[in-house]
């Protein structure tokens, strides 16, 4: 599901901003004499890195898209969350028709999704032109979760409550490898990215493919970041750092359990 996507597109995307693919170290004593674009490069990614591991909160936009649209094999994952250090995160999710809703935790609890309107309504819609006979037990478990979050089971990696947790992203960041940006990436001219005056941080080795995008004022954090490899391009969005947001439990009457459903983490909740 759509919501996986958040710790994989934090955590790895990030770490592609070295050579050969290895993570990079985030300090060290720069030693050699770097051409002036490659050294404010290395300033600017060790900032924002540093910048990104200390954020109390985060609002994280990140996508997934790949194929042709043209050729009708256009496949697009989105997830948009807020997230802080208390494992609270609140935000929605888009995976494809069937696969919209909003998903929340809080304070590491429990993982709550609840899908669309929209959503519902074409699984229903799926299921009745796939096999007529069965759909009518799909039209009661819709019924059963219109309007209500799903409580998901614990051992649901799609919708792991760890990818809520802005320390963990931190201790991942920390632990990336041995080396730094020095030498990998190179500064270049101001520009405007997603509405944002930003600074682009490109891999040297990779260019366009790979670029990293600072703030241009202020302090220098990283707002997004872009890559593209085998037909896959990665999209990840970073703002709102350390604004605090509000987040709640659902009370018992807007909760349908998942495990009710059967199957493994609640997997056959629209099978029959």
């Amino acid at each position: 599901m759509a919501a996986v996507l958040v710790a994989a597109a934090t955590a790895a995307t990030l770490t592609a901003c070295g050579a050969d693919d290895e993570p990079v170290r985030l300090s060290g004593t720069f030693e050699q004499q770097l051409p002036p674009d490659q050294a404010r490069g290395t300033q600017l990614a060790t900032e924002g890195m540093r910048l990104l591991k200390s954020a109390r909160s985060l609002r994280l936009n990140a996508a997934i898209s790949k194929g042709s649209a043209t050729a009708g094999t256009a496949q697009r994952i989105e997830v948009s969350l807020r997230v802080d250090r208390h494992a609270n995160c609140t935000g929605t999710f888009d995976g494809g028709q069937g696969q919209r809703g909003e998903l929340l935790v809080v304070e590491g609890g429990a993982t709550h999704i609840r899908f669309t309107e929209a959503s519902l309504d074409g699984l229903l819609a799926q299921a009745e032109a796939e096999d007529p006979a069965a759909a009518a037990a799909i039209r009661q478990r819709v019924a059963l979760v219109r309007g209500k979050y799903l409580r998901m089971p614990q051992d649901n990696v799609a919708f792991s409550k760890g990818m809520c947790d802005l320390s963990r992203l931190s201790q991942a960041l920390d632990g990336l490898g041995d080396e730094d940006f020095e030498g990998t990436v190179r500064a270049e001219r101001p520009t405007y990215r997603h509405g944002r005056h930003v600074i682009p941080v490109v891999d040297v080795e990779r260019g366009d493919t790979n670029v990293m995008y600072v703030a241009a004022e202020g302090e220098h954090r990283i707002t997004s970041y872009e890559a593209e490899e085998d037909g896959e391009r990665r999209v990840l969005r970073l703002s709102d750092y350390n604004e605090p947001f509000e987040v709640r439990t659902p009370s018992a009457a807007e909760v349908v359990d998942a495990s009710e459903f059967g199957g493994p983490a609640g997997a056959d909740l629209f099978e029959v």
